[in-house]
């Protein structure tokens, strides 16, 4: 029998950690969103290099309960990734309890910075349970309104987008399709600030991963997000799996005479896909079988890679939640901040994806991952590191 959100809340805040104290404010005043108390800006040099922007929230499964959101779970893995902390931040909404006090808590423990996260005095943290099927795969149930319905433009995150000097302060923002679920619907405004990033950081700069889940999308606001308002302002990445290809080639209007996921047929589909989303590359990955990539280039020359994936012998208590997140994190780290080539920056993704599609949860230790896997995702810089 399937449990009510608030009583799984409560069983599994007994066994997942020790409570924490709800946040509480001195002061209450109309605005109704106010950053992490114990996070300041000030505390930081330099503005994060890579924002992930979107839901936080908990997936309740059942091993136990795991802090998730595809924007959260890819900054976790992108802190894990990078050689230098403080480059990566997390801009979501929380509510002032005991969820969302401990999110932050776990993901500072990450490495990921979190003083641009906002406080709901209304809803509370965000919480899915998943279900999973034979094959490890999951589906959610969420809360609704949840606290990250209510991600707000303020203005820390307005100084990131157009600082002083007329530039972005960041070099990539990550966003989601699904933190947009409700548009304006309960009072929610986490779809108008996604369209507000979306819309205003420089060509190039913005990766969005799709993320169909139903009843939360419609073709329209998917489809408004991924091409922005300017033409000239294209998306560095467009990420999505192949059933959701398959929805968005049918919401462009294309039609293909071949449902082949491989070769020169897939590579035709994705690059038709692409100009009508406005995006310089486009990623389909495809479960156990990897994924492929295609990239634009100047001379009109496409490139275009796939890889086969790895495989792992798992326990029946793995799951494959968090592994599109993690798979995104390391080609994100391999293209644009490693500046790799797009073949090396597929198989570094395949080898994250494929090991946490292996675990329990979203975000297993990557020093947990076996040594011929962690010897392709994780660069050697970051082995050195670790290695001191």
């Amino acid at each position: 029998m399937m449990r009510s959100l608030a009583s799984v809340t409560a069983l599994c805040c007994a066994a997942a950690f020790t409570p924490q104290p709800i946040i509480k404010s001195n002061h209450r005043s109309n605005n109704k969103y106010q950053a992490a108390p114990s996070s300041n800006t000030a505390n930081y040099a330099q503005p994060p290099t890579i924002l992930c922007i979107g839901e936080t929230l908990w997936d309740s499964l059942p091993s136990g309960l795991y802090l998730g959101g595809a924007p959260s779970n890819v900054a976790m893995h992108l802190s894990s990734l990078l050689s230098h902390r403080d480059s990566v931040a997390i801009v979501s909404c929380l509510g002032k309890d005991q969820l969302g006090n401990e999110a932050r808590r776990r993901m500072e423990l990450k490495g990921v910075r979190t003083d641009y996260i906002q406080f709901h005095e209304d809803w509370d943290t965000g919480m899915a349970i998943a279900l999973i099927d034979n094959n490890g795969d999951a589906t959610y149930e969420f809360n609704t309104p949840a606290a990250w319905d209510g991600l707000k433009m303020n203005k820390l995150l307005s100084a990131l987008i157009n600082s002083e000097e007329g530039k972005s302060q960041c070099t990539i923002y990550i966003m989601g399709t699904i933190a947009g679920r409700l548009q304006s619907e309960k009072g929610a405004t986490s779809a108008s600030t996604l369209s507000t990033v979306r819309n205003n950081a420089p060509n190039g700069s913005v990766v969005l991963d799709v993320n169909l889940r139903s009843p939360w999308y419609g073709s329209y606001k998917v489809l408004a997000l991924a091409r922005g308002d300017n033409s000239s302002r294209k998306l560095a990445l467009l990420k999505l799996n192949d059933e959701e290809l398959v929805i968005l080639e049918g919401w462009c209007g294309l039609t293909s005479d071949t449902n082949e996921l491989t070769g020169s047929a897939l590579q035709d589909r994705m690059k038709q896909l692409a100009v009508l989303l406005n995006t310089q590359r486009i990623c389909v990955t495809r479960g156990a079988n990897g994924a492929a990539l295609w990239c634009e280039s100047a001379d009109n020359n496409d490139i275009f890679h796939e890889h086969t994936g790895y495989s792992l012998d798992t326990s029946g208590d793995s799951d494959t939640v968090g592994a599109g997140d993690a798979f995104l994190a390391a080609l994100v780290n391999s293209l644009f901040v490693r500046n790799e080539l797009p073949g090396k920056a597929l198989e570094r993704a395949c080898a994250l994806g494929g090991y946490v599609a292996g675990c329990r949860g979203a975000t297993p230790d990557h020093d947990d991952a076996p040594l011929e896997l962690r010897e392709i995702f994780q660069h050697e810089a970051k082995r050195q590191q670790l290695a001191q």
